[in-house]
C-alpha cells in the first residue's frame, strides 16, 4: 500500500484518509467535510465513533489512503486490523 502525506486538507467529502500525530496512526475515515481555508478537517462518524475535527495548527497530518478504497467498509473505529 503506497501512502503520502497531504499538505493540502481541501479534499473532497468521501476521500478516505488516515489521521497521525506525532507520527502515531489516530484514525482512518472519510473526509465528512473541510474548512475554507482547508485548516480543519472533520472525519465522519463510523458506527459507534463519532464525527471528529482535526486542526492543522494542532500538529494532525493527513495521509492519503488508496490502496484502501476497494476493502470494503471501515471496521467499527475505522481501523484496519
Amino acid at each position: 500500500m503506497t501512502q503520502s502525506r497531504l499538505d493540502n486538507w481541501d479534499l473532497m467529502p468521501g476521500t478516505l484518509v488516515e489521521i497521525r500525530r506525532k507520527g502515531r496512526h489516530l484514525r482512518t475515515g472519510r473526509v465528512d467535510a473541510v474548512s475554507l481555508d482547508a485548516e480543519l478537517l472533520w472525519l465522519a462518524n463510523d458506527g459507534a465513533v463519532p464525527r471528529q475535527l482535526f486542526e492543522k495548527a494542532e500538529g494532525y497530518e493527513v495521509w492519503s489512503c488508496d490502496a484502501l478504497e476497494d476493502e470494503g467498509p471501515l471496521p467499527v473505529g475505522g481501523q484496519r486490523v
